[in-house]
């Protein structure tokens, strides 16, 4: 690691002219090489995939002809019905003497021969079953009369089914001495007097002769190619070479259970692109096999052409870059040579100024520079200091001097109402009340201009509470902030004053009982507490003459001459000015009021991650 350390420090101390030299290089070998390699992979990738449409549309094709093909044998069931004679000898019951059941016999048997002649070497028997059985085959082979027809499941499908029935890959059966695998389609024969009456059942035995020359056509490369397996994992067909039936089964399970119709696989270390399309008649998968290897293989030779074209075209343009490097920067670097004399205390250095380019603009700026750069850096730092304090010093006093013209103002409210109980002589409810504003005073003189909203409460319900004592029976309030927020740090003062307003535009102003509600809102990130009353309220234009007001943050009467009582405009500016001081322009006072029904105040602020209110 130290050595890695002292080879990096190395490097960092080369001149500007080998430090250019060898980061352009590096840059244009990694760009060559990486636009090499993307183009490359972008090459494979579009190969693969059109060597997969490719290969799913050889396999479309392959099954669309073995589907054919097993349609064809379908239909080959059928034939007996095209066959009058035929159809007459099964329909007939057992003869009453031996010439007419060799008749029979003859009759059906002839066509089963005529069914062999027909040129197709992979059907290699043809079977038909009454009540008893008749033959036909390549192979010379006999019934065995000791088995059972019917215990056989395609027997009791058939007969169940009443359609063609699908045998796959088995041994012979029904004969002596079976060696061939062999695949079958089994049809039921209908009497054509009465369709309800079954004549007996045929069964058309074929070996993979036909599948093998419809896939011997298909070719995916000399390391590629294609096997046939049924779902009983019946290998029928394949041209791949050294795979084993583990193989053929890993490859069937690995493709079966994917939801792609196309898969890339292993075998052998060797990677392959395995396509699977699945016949419809037959229930057998055809899965195809694409070597990657065979299929990258031109894109690597372009690959390793574009790297060898690359690298030769990279030195080139190096040996190029070295000498424009050498005569580019040799007006530059003997500027930086100037600039180490200065370094080392000559201020006396002169820059010659022979070019009208940047190089020459940048000799002559820095015989000026130089003398004022220490000057300039000075001045900058007094002036930003200046600047901070500036504005520190207008958004405290605007906080000292809004807080002070609120205080005042409560406290008026206050005591004149004590001194009204007094001339009253409810000595006791002015001591209650005296007591009430002595807490609030003390409250008021031991919070430094940040309180929290249980103590926003207890100000305002000591507030609230002697405006009861006031107005009596005319006055109901109710307090309704949830507990979470108690702990919430907020400025002081923001609710006292809009309760205020709402006793004075309530009680003082109007006969009837005033309702105060306060309650809290949380809102995603923002905490709203609430101040609804049902006094006069105002009317829209008011309403928006307040609001604009408020926003604007002016205190001038002009604005709102329609208000009554002007001093609810100021309070109110006064609340949105310092919430906007503390939390910016996105929170403060929004009104809403309607004429003789009362007025709503939300008062909204941020709610910080933590659950509190936010000190932005």
């Amino acid at each position: 690691m130290k050595k890695m350390s002292i080879k990096f420090n190395k490097l960092k101390n080369l001149n500007i002219s080998i430090k250019l030299l060898l980061s352009t290089a590096v840059l244009i070998l990694i760009s060559v090489f990486l636009v090499t390699f993307l183009s490359y992979r972008q090459y494979t990738k579009d190969l693969k995939n059109e060597s997969n449409e490719k290969v799913t549309q050889i396999l479309d094709l392959l099954t669309l002809n073995i589907d054919s093909y097993l349609d064809d044998l379908s239909r080959l069931s059928l034939s007996p019905y095209y066959d009058d004679n035929v159809m007459d000898a099964l329909d007939n019951k057992i003869a009453d003497n031996d010439l007419m059941f060799l008749n029979r016999q003859r009759t059906v048997e002839d066509f089963l021969n005529t069914m062999m002649i027909f040129p197709r070497k992979d059907i290699i028997r043809v079977i038909i079953i009454t009540n008893q059985i008749y033959k036909s085959d390549r192979l010379n082979s006999s019934i065995d009369l000791s088995k059972d027809y019917k215990s056989y499941d395609w027997y009791k499908e058939v007969i169940k089914k009443q359609g063609p029935v699908f045998v796959p890959a088995h041994l012979e059966q029904l004969v002596k001495s079976p060696k061939n695998i062999v695949f079958s389609v089994v049809n039921i024969i209908r009497s054509k007097r009465n369709l309800a009456r079954v004549l007996g059942v045929i069964k058309v035995d074929a070996n993979y002769s036909g599948i093998e020359s419809l896939c011997n056509k298909v070719s995916l490369g000399s390391s590629g190619g294609l096997f046939i397996i049924d779902e009983n994992e019946n290998i029928i067909f394949s041209s791949l070479n050294n795979i084993s039936r583990t193989d053929y089964i890993n490859i069937y399970k690995e493709v079966k259970n994917s939801k792609n119709s196309n898969n890339t696989i292993k075998i052998d270390g060797k990677k392959y692109l395995a396509n699977k399309k699945r016949t419809s008649t037959a229930n057998w998968t055809v899965i195809g096999l694409s070597s990657l290897d065979e299929i990258n293989k031109i894109a690597r030779n372009t690959k390793n052409e574009s790297i060898l074209l690359s690298i030769i075209c990279s030195f080139l343009a190096i040996i190029v870059l070295i000498i424009f490097i050498k005569w580019f920067l040799k007006p530059l670097l003997n500027i930086i040579g100037k600039i180490k004399e200065i370094q080392e205390g000559n201020l006396k250095v002169s820059f010659s100024v022979k070019q009208n380019d940047e190089i020459g603009y940048l000799s002559s700026s820095l015989n000026s520079m130089v003398k004022r750069i220490d000057s300039m850096m000075e001045e900058n730092t007094n002036l930003a200091k200046q600047v901070y304090e500036a504005e520190y010093l207008e958004k405290e006093a605007q906080i000292n001097a809004l807080f002070n013209q609120i205080r005042p103002h409560f406290i008026y409210n206050t005591l004149n109402m004590i001194s009204l109980l007094i001339q009253c002589g409810k000595d006791d409810e002015a001591v209650d009340n005296i007591n009430k504003l002595s807490r609030i005073l003390r409250t008021l003189a031991n919070f430094n201009k940040i309180i929290t909203v249980e103590d926003e409460i207890s100000l305002l319900d000591s507030y609230l509470s002697i405006q009861y004592k006031r107005f009596g029976s005319r006055l109901e309030y109710s307090i309704e902030i949830d507990k979470k927020f108690y702990s919430y740090k907020i400025p002081p003062l923001i609710l006292q004053p809009i309760a205020e307003n709402a006793v004075i535009h309530g009680c003082e102003s109007r006969e009837g009982k005033t309702l105060i509600k306060i309650k809290s809102l949380e809102k995603q990130d923002k905490i709203i507490f609430v101040v609804e009353d049902n006094g006069e309220g105002m009317g829209e234009d008011t309403l928006n003459k307040l609001q604009q007001k408020i926003d604007s943050g002016c205190e001038e009467d002009t604005d709102i001459s329609c208000i009554k009582n002007k001093s609810m405009g100021i309070g109110l500016v006064n609340v949105n000015r310092r919430i906007q001081i503390k939390y910016g322009k996105l929170y403060g006072l929004k009104i809403y009021s309607r004429l003789n029904e009362g007025t709503l105040v939300q008062v909204i602020l941020p709610k910080n991650s933590e659950g509190g209110i936010s000190n932005v």
